[in-house]
């Protein structure tokens, strides 16, 4: 199915604090709800005005065609996200979307694993659901530096998905990172296919573990971006087996670990 893309005024229906620096703000955007899919972004104001001029990407966090509605999840880390966690119910945002690739969601086997760093869990519930309600056994693995740093993790479990931590200062779940989590998990068990979020680095360090565990990886890149439509160029990532550059915004940000290099 073809994306129609459109610039929407969305108003705002929810937007509440899930952790203690982590918000859900949930947007009434039919045209989007009716098409998005697991994976994909959208591309929003932060302000009634054009200051910020930038929009900002973020991961679909949940869609529901039924009530016409779709969130996101984000931190608030910078002077946008600081301008967003201001706006309010009722309040309309200026939205374009849905943008960008989703993921795979027939993988081949049954046996499926999440990894998230941090806020890289953002997209991971409409794609949890998506597996589990088509049959498939899903585990997560989700880091962060702290316990409080972490959210969408009930959610995830209600869904049906088995739930594995770590934490860097050992608050919850194993300490260590989530990388070793995964090296930990992987050789106790076995998966059909991975799908990580999260820092660069963090996915780097995954597809050298999934690559020796022969393990099909999807990525969902996170990279700054502009216009959100392959335009400006902004958010070019290196190809892996060939020369030239990935847009994040359309090849993306959901691509094959194969495909990138990180």
């Amino acid at each position: 199915m073809v994306n129609t893309i459109a610039i929407s005024q969305a108003r705002v229906t929810e937007h509440n604090f899930v952790a203690p620096n982590i918000k859900r703000l949930a947007l009434q955007a039919p045209g989007i709800a009716r098409q998005a899919q697991p994976g994909q972004f959208v591309n929003m104001r932060c302000s009634p005005t054009l200051d910020p001029l930038l929009r900002r990407p973020f991961s679909i966090n949940r869609i529901d065609p039924t009530s016409g509605t779709i969130s996101v999840l984000y931190k608030v880390v910078g002077r946008g996200t600081e301008l967003l966690a201001n706006i309010h119910r009722g309040d309309s945002i200026d939205v374009l979307g849905p943008l960008g690739t989703g993921f795979e969601l027939k993988p081949q086997g049954r046996k499926v694993v999440l990894i998230a760093g941090g806020i890289g869990v953002a997209p991971f519930h409409p794609l949890a659901e998506q597996l589990v309600n088509t049959g498939y056994d899903v585990t997560c693995l989700a880091g962060a530096r702290c316990d409080e740093e972490f959210a969408e993790l009930n959610d995830l479990a209600e869904l049906g998905v088995e739930m594995y931590c770590a934490t860097e200062d050992g608050s919850r779940g194993e300490q260590g990172r989530v990388t070793n989590l995964l090296e930990n998990t992987l050789h106790k068990r076995n998966f059909d296919m991975a799908y990580a979020c999260g820092p660069n680095a963090m996915l780097a360090a995954i597809k050298q573990i999934c690559g020796r565990a022969q393990l099909p990886l999807q990525l969902s890149l996170e990279e700054i971006m502009a216009c959100g439509l392959g335009v400006c160029l902004g958010c070019t990532c290196e190809k892996e087996k060939e020369n030239g550059f990935l847009h994040v915004c359309t090849d993306g940000p959901v691509v094959w670990a194969e495909e990138v290099k990180l």
